[in-house]
């Protein structure tokens, strides 16, 4: 029997076995240690199952073709502060409502239900905003 590390006739060296070398700018060398709920990890190596990828493979393509979250906007800030204003007025109704009869309370709910559907109508409006631009 032969070996494969004898030197071949051709070249005068010695057979190379194994993978190919990535050139240095595919090289995998920097690592990040991420940490996940049992529940999380139950997830996501059921996914990479499904997506037939080994449990690296698949958080590495999903963390690099998803797009990261948008922060918030100053326009966006103003309507939060309007909303969380809002519900503050809700929750002043509802004690009322509870101190009083409901009846009492019903024109202020119907202001407070008016400034809601306008807070939502101007968000939405902000979203096709930036959504066009």
């Amino acid at each position: 029997m032969t070996t494969s590390t004898k030197p071949t006739e051709k070249s005068g060296r010695k057979r190379k076995g194994g993978r190919p070398t990535l050139p240095q700018a595919r090289r995998r060398s920097k690592s990040v240690t991420v940490k996940f709920s049992k529940i999380d990890y139950e997830t996501l190596r059921i996914r990479s199952r499904k997506a037939n990828r080994r449990l690296a493979e698949y958080i590495r393509e999903t963390a690099l073709q998803t797009e990261p979250p948008t922060a918030h906007t100053t326009v966006d800030a103003g309507i939060f502060r309007n909303l969380a204003g809002v519900a503050n007025n809700l929750n002043q109704l509802t004690k009322l409502s509870h101190q009083t009869s409901l009846y009492r309370t019903n024109y202020r709910l119907n202001e407070v239900l008016d400034g809601v559907m306008e807070i939502i109508n101007d968000y939405r409006q902000e979203k096709e905003k930036g959504q066009t631009a």
